[in-house]
């Protein structure tokens, strides 16, 4: 990946050490990381309407390892929804933190696009 490629919102501290010299790789990942995260972020939208603590866990448990590696700034908080929604806690304490959560996933998917856009011109 190439080294002027920036992001005031996220940290791509691990993507640059790791794959920028494997500029294939970056791609697929990035492209993994949009295609499993924008279906996800919206089923944990949903939540807010119907909540299903089970989904909620397994989603959170989903987006730790991928919020971890591509920088996300919310994995304390993804690590906080998932141990709220295994002990079925009440439901405002669940949507407060899915309302904190999603516009930072969503942030994130228009920011990693961007880069994407980015690294395939060069």
């Amino acid at each position: 990946m190439n080294k002027a490629i920036r992001s005031d919102i996220l940290d791509l501290k691990y993507i640059k050490e790791y794959f920028s010299e494997d500029q294939h790789f970056t791609i697929e990942l990035i492209e993994g990381y949009l295609s499993d995260t924008i279906p996800k972020v919206d089923i944990l939208e949903k939540n807010l309407i119907n909540l299903d603590y089970d989904e909620v866990k397994n989603i959170s448990h989903f987006f730790k390892p991928s919020f971890s590696l591509m920088g996300i700034n919310c994995l304390q908080e993804i690590i906080d929804l998932e141990k709220l929604a295994e002990n079925k806690a009440p439901k405002n304490e669940i949507y407060k933190r899915i309302n904190f959560i999603i516009p930072i996933c969503r942030e994130s998917i228009l920011e990693y696009k961007r880069i994407l856009n980015k690294i395939k011109t060069i």
